[in-house]
């Protein structure tokens, strides 16, 4: 029995065909290819929920946006119970650069702690 790609084959029209079978799946992966990033490149998007949930304890979620759920029936219906982040935002001021240093530099007269020589 003669392999297809032997030079003495009797048969070359099946060399012929295997070629041809070659060519055809290049040519339709090359194709697949291209469909798929036509579809598929401009339509990307997570299959994960927009607001995951990032850790339960005690009866309650917590989501990655800081709602709170909790559960008064072992965890089978969750009710909403507020926002981590809500409220009033955190008072603060700007200050210049003087005056951080002026809070946090020592006073004049203070004394300096002592190190020991061992």
């Amino acid at each position: 029995m003669y392999s297809p790609l032997d030079p003495d084959n009797p048969n070359p029209k099946l060399e012929d065909s295997i070629m041809a079978r070659k060519f055809f799946y290049v040519a339709a992966g090359m194709l697949m290819l291209a469909l798929s990033h036509h579809f598929g490149f401009s339509n990307a998007q997570a299959q994960a929920p927009g607001n995951p949930l990032v850790t339960v304890d005690a009866g309650r979620a917590y989501t990655a946006n800081g709602d709170i759920y909790g559960s008064n029936d072992g965890g089978i219906t969750f009710i909403h119970l507020g926002n981590v982040f809500s409220g009033n935002p955190t008072p603060t001021q700007r200050e210049t650069w003087g005056q951080v240093k002026a809070r946090y530099a020592p006073k004049p007269g203070a004394t300096q702690p002592q190190t020991n020589d061992r």
